[in-house]
């Protein structure tokens, strides 16, 4: 029997996370806080309105509450909760009873008080102060920061634009950031001499299954299982070492969807067989019940990695993870009058699905999405936000259309741009018409994956009033699409499958790593709400940032 590796230990030369904060969603009174933590036990978050002082490095040998009144700190917030390998010692605090628009100080300190056990018992919070603010109630202006496609391992470990990131986040007060998708990528880097996840299981398949391998000829798919996830969540830890990142996430309330690299490379977008080929050795068949198995476990492997990693901190929906196919993905949130909602476009993407005629957002969720958009929050809203990881435009349909073959055939399966997703995109947009088409609100898609940047805007002939932009961000550390691509992207025109809406090409980037920042606020003359786009990108030796401004009004 070939040698297995231990997931836990695969390529030790790459530096992982071992601790770490996130800031996730965040409301007025309340934000919930994540952490990974390198050892299992009890661990106690404590939220205060000024740094902790005194020694956080042992605490004077004292519990946590007898330290914290032994230096006369009272807590705004102190809760304890046990880290595991479970969870990947990962874990959420749900902070409430909190002020509108207050910074807030945060801890994270070890109940163990053994020094043989734990030598720094305050491992969040202790050197240097971390801290947030909660949003304003009814703030004049929002400002909020958007990235997608973060990939330094094809980058030569480039930070790319994270640096930059955080300081305009910082200059322009942002109250928070929404990661659009592809926060790591688990199958592309295999030429950078980088794990590739499911190239990995082909090689190492026959010893996996020799290992899982039970007396009576079936498997021990629980321990395939944790074994597959052990290597989704090491993506994650390495992916996720990027200090500038980590910077950004410890600070600013974070709003995160997955895409296709956070599971397999066009997810959704290939046929059952196509995912079993990605596994199957020299002269064996592609549909076999153990590759069947293997690729569902991959499956619910990556689920269970991005609920961990990514979506535990976003705000709540219905999840089980033991069956992932019903989990919900998809979510709406409010901010400073603004509504956003995020759409899933893997969870239940599947060009084989039956019987459904959507088959990449579902009908379940496309009748949230509608219900979404008649709620009071929508209607009233200064500016509607919707976050469509894949663009509902930005190449030229006979890109999407005509060079969807080989390698290039999930990308291009990928877009509402193909054929195959023409009548779902249709749905999508009548559905935003006929809700808001009226209103005169801005209604934004925000987007990423195509390693470009662009604006359009979407103009329908029945609703003249009507304000529909796209805003698409890519890619904040990979490698941008060639500066020679910008002439694959679309000059305008009219939509496929919708001969009543026309757009309108406001600006397109390629070449550049990037990231937007958006600020609704009013009009100079008060007598609207405008949205300023601005597009950053670094551009020069010594940390220079370009920008394109672009006003949606």
């Amino acid at each position: 029997m070939s040698q297995l590796l231990d997931p836990t230990s695969n390529e030790s030369k790459y530096a992982k996370l071992a601790s770490a904060a996130i800031v996730g969603a965040a409301t007025p009174t309340s934000v919930r806080l994540w952490f990974r933590v390198y050892l299992p036990g009890e661990w106690v978050l404590v939220v205060t309105s000024q740094p902790l002082t005194g020694d956080l490095m042992r605490l004077d040998e004292l519990g946590v509450a007898d330290f914290l009144k032994a230096q006369k700190i009272k807590p705004v917030f102190s809760q304890a909760r046990v880290f595991s390998y479970d969870s990947d010692l990962t874990g959420v605090f749900d902070v409430t009873g909190l002020k509108p628009q207050t910074s807030y100080y945060y801890a994270l300190i070890s109940a163990q008080t053994d020094r043989a056990i734990i030598r720094r018992r305050t491992e969040i919070g202790g050197d240097t102060p971390k801290l947030f603010m909660t949003p304003a109630s009814n703030p004049e202006s929002l400002t909020f920061g958007f990235y997608s496609c973060h990939d330094p391992i094809s980058a030569d470990g480039s930070a790319g634009a994270w640096p930059l990131l955080h300081q305009q986040l910082q200059d322009q007060r942002a109250q928070f950031v929404i990661g659009g998708g592809d926060q790591v990528y688990v199958d592309t880097n295999r030429k950078n001499g980088f794990l590739d996840i499911w190239e990995w299981l082909k090689t190492n398949k026959q010893a996996l299954l020799d290992k899982y391998r039970r007396g009576n000829g079936s498997y021990d798919k629980a321990g395939i299982e944790l074994y597959l996830l052990n290597l989704y969540r090491w993506f994650y830890r390495v992916y996720w070492n990027v200090p500038t990142q980590r910077e950004v996430y410890e600070r600013f309330p974070q709003y995160m969807i997955w895409d296709d690299h956070e599971i397999m490379d066009g997810w959704g977008s290939l046929t059952l067989k196509e995912r079993q080929s990605r596994i199957s050795l020299l002269f064996e068949s592609a549909a076999t019940p153990t590759n069947t198995m293997l690729v569902d476990l991959m499956w619910r492997a990556a689920c269970r990695a991005y609920y961990e990693y990514e979506h535990s901190h976003n705000p709540t929906t219905h999840i089980d993870l033991n069956d992932p196919d019903a989990c919900i993905w998809d979510y709406a949130f409010e901010q400073g009058g603004s509504a956003f909602y995020v759409l899933d476009m893997r969870g239940q993407h599947d060009i084989e699905k039956p019987g459904d005629p959507f088959l990449i957002l579902g009908s379940a969720q496309m009748q949230r999405f509608e219900q979404w958009l008649a709620s009071p929050a929508v209607q009233q809203a200064k500016a509607v936000f919707i976050v469509s990881p894949v663009p509902v435009v930005h190449w030229r349909s006979a890109v999407s259309n005509y060079a969807d073959i080989g390698s290039l055939k999930d990308d291009c399966m990928d877009g509402w741009e193909h054929d195959t997703n023409l009548k779902e995109r249709r749905a999508l947009l009548d559905r935003v018409y006929t809700a808001l088409g009226k209103r005169g609100v801005v209604v934004t898609f925000l987007s990423g994956d195509v390693h470009s940047a662009g604006v359009f805007r979407l103009l329908h002939k029945d609703y003249p009033a009507a304000k529909v932009f796209q805003v698409t961000s890519s890619a904040v550390s990979r490698m941008p699409a060639p500066e020679a691509l910008k002439v694959a992207i679309s000059p305008g025109g009219e939509m496929s499958g919708m001969p009543k809406v026309h757009y309108e090409r406001w600006y397109a980037m390629a070449g550049w790593k990037n990231f937007a920042l958006l600020c609704v606020r009013p009009s100079l003359d008060g007598t609207q709400t405008e949205v300023l786009v601005e597009l950053h990108w670094p551009n020069g030796d010594d940390g220079e940032v370009t920008k394109r401004r672009v006003l949606l009004k």
